[in-house]
């Protein structure tokens, strides 16, 4: 059994339309999508129909939480573990979201609100792989590449089965805890590891061994087009989003 999991397009039609190409010329048994489809890109309606019309699986993400508490007038808050974590209390931030809003419709809206925290692919022997945006209490925590493996434990333990993988660092690891896994597979549209190439990975159930394996990919696209698309959009912050995209680093790193 092989699962193509990406996440965290942000907007960035190009490198998903790159990714998905990539992913058809393969054969898998099914897409996952973990999450942040829209915020941050110049299409971010797009984005969100590409995954609806191919019918692909997909979990919330934190940018798809606030979108929904901007969309929803604020009736439907996202569940941030602390405030820190909430975009919409930094005006600069907010108005990118409300930019994005003004893109999307009710139905799309309506999908975010929709979407589940996490999607279990089931494994022969309880080996299941679980899909989240963070973690799978919330999509908002970050959880880095270094942190300790009491904490990657707890991942595990509160996914249930074998293996999990997310998305929300923008970058790909991967830890083996003893029989189990922990996978991050890194960013569709706005990898922060300085490689500019679209980003997902791979993940492949070794019946023989009963455990999970992992390859990770990544995919050249047209930068330049998102640049000058994000150029025109007129959408708040546009300038530090292309910097991103311009050195694959996040934003202030």
């Amino acid at each position: 059994m092989r699962i193509a999991v990406i996440s965290d397009v942000h907007g960035n039609l190009p490198a998903l339309e790159a990714v998905l190409a990539d992913i058809e010329k393969g054969s898998y048994d099914r897409v996952v999508m973990a999450g942040d489809f829209a915020f941050g890109g110049p299409w971010p309606a797009e984005c969100i129909e590409v995954i609806r019309e191919r019918g692909i699986p997909a979990v919330r993400g934190n940018t798809d939480e606030f979108l929904v508490e901007v969309g929803s007038g604020g009736r439907i808050p996202a569940h941030v573990s602390t405030e820190a974590q909430r975009h919409t209390a930094s005006p600069a931030l907010r108005a990118r979201y409300e930019w994005a809003v003004e893109r999307l419709s009710a139905a799309h809206l309506e999908y975010l609100a929709s979407l589940p925290l996490a999607y279990l692919v089931p494994a022969p022997g309880g080996a299941a792989l679980t899909v989240v945006h963070a973690t799978p209490w919330n999509c908002h925590d970050t959880i880095q590449p270094d942190a300790p493996e009491a904490t990657l434990q707890a991942m595990l333990d509160a996914a249930g089965g074998q293996a999990l993988a997310y998305g929300h660092i923008h970058v790909q690891y991967a830890r083996a805890l003893a029989d189990r896994l922990v996978v991050a597979v890194g960013s569709v549209g706005l990898p922060f590891d300085g490689d500019q190439r679209a980003a997902y990975a791979i993940l492949t159930f070794n019946e023989d061994q009963g455990r999970w394996d992992v390859a990770f990919r990544r995919v050249a696209y047209n930068v330049s087009q998102t640049i000058a698309a994000l150029r025109a959009s007129a959408m708040p912050g546009a300038e530090g989003q292309i910097a991103v995209l311009e050195t694959a680093r996040p934003p202030h790193g």
